[in-house]
């Protein structure tokens, strides 16, 4: 201690406890300085190497969507009923014309409306044969309207709907077999039958707009058209053993009311021809009128075939 200052006020101290504060200082703040930039230019790095090894991209075409991305457009394709495999289970039969509706006449007296409650009558047993629930919009001789027979058939939920009637043609011409389901007239003639069968429908013109919505928005029409054909070529079949020079009229389309009400799959089948004095005399034999109840019940079982599954079940399109 002799004479001597204390250590803080000797001149190198006092130059070294200066320098520290601004050495260290400046040494911490370069090595943060570093460490930052090399964190930095990990990532520019490795977008370099990335740009190097992968392909170009195309820039004129859309990105891809996900592999698991539904396909939208699909929405917009029109799907065929048989895809969801719908069977049927609840035929609605219809008795063409009846009470105050007689329908046509043979010139012996035989009425389309009897004719056509015996057919239906005997396709109902068949079919329940078959395993088929079956509805049928009259069950006598009773007067109703167009209304009501669709509703019937509308509110028995049924899967598909068989209005069965008889043809007049030219008395000289030949007995003729056609079968409709529901579009706008083919012909003018075809007019002229369907305003003949839509007499007393019971709907008013207030009802236009809805039956016009049924005609040209029909959903189920392409299902109509596969019945209308099954049961044509059944029927033709059929009574071709019984008369070779049968007229086959076809499949055709046409606005029937009872057809546009329906909420199912549903035909018109004109399945003999009542004008005509040879199969007018046949349908006067039960035995004739059997082969032709015959001839719709395979119709029916063969569309149904055709919605059928694999293992040979139908499904129940009434189980929701």
């Amino acid at each position: 201690m002799a004479g001597s200052l204390p250590p803080s006020l000797r001149p190198g101290r006092r130059l070294w406890n200066r320098v520290r504060f601004l050495v260290i200082p400046a040494c911490v703040a370069a090595s943060l300085s570093a460490a930052g930039w090399t964190l930095a230019a990990q990532p520019a790095a490795a977008v370099t190497a990335s740009h190097t090894t992968a392909a170009p991209v195309d820039t004129a075409e859309p990105a891809m969507a996900p592999a698991s991305a539904p396909d939208l457009s699909l929405l917009n394709r029109p799907l065929p009923a048989r895809a969801l495999a719908l069977g049927v289970r609840r035929v609605v039969l219809d008795a063409g014309h009846g009470g105050a509706h007689q329908g046509t006449a043979s010139s012996d007296g035989l009425l389309e409306k009897n004719i056509t409650l015996d057919l239906a009558e005997r396709t109902r047993k068949l079919l329940v044969a078959k395993g088929f629930e079956v509805v049928m919009t009259r069950t006598a001789d009773a007067t109703l309207s167009l209304k009501e027979r669709a509703t019937t058939a509308n509110e028995k939920r049924g899967d598909i709907f068989v209005s069965i009637h008889l043809n007049s043609l030219r008395p000289d011409g030949p007995s003729g077999i056609e079968t409709y389901y529901l579009g706008p007239s083919e012909h003018p003639d075809h007019d002229a039958i369907a305003s003949l069968e839509n007499e007393h429908s019971g709907y008013a013109m207030a009802d236009l707009r809805t039956l016009l919505d049924g005609i040209y928005l029909d959903a189920r029409r392409d299902e109509s058209k596969r019945l209308a054909h099954s049961v044509q070529q059944s029927i033709m079949r059929r009574m071709r053993k019984a008369d070779p020079d049968v007229d086959d009229r076809g499949v055709k389309t046409a606005p029937f009311v009872v057809l546009v009400a329906t909420d199912m799959p549903a035909i018109l089948a004109e399945v003999s021809c009542l004008s005509n004095p040879d199969e007018a005399e046949r349908l006067g034999k039960p035995d004739h009128r059997q082969a032709i109840a015959e001839a719709l019940a395979g119709g029916i079982q063969s569309f149904t075939n055709q919605n059928t599954h694999p293992e040979g079940k139908r499904k129940d399109s009434h189980e929701r």
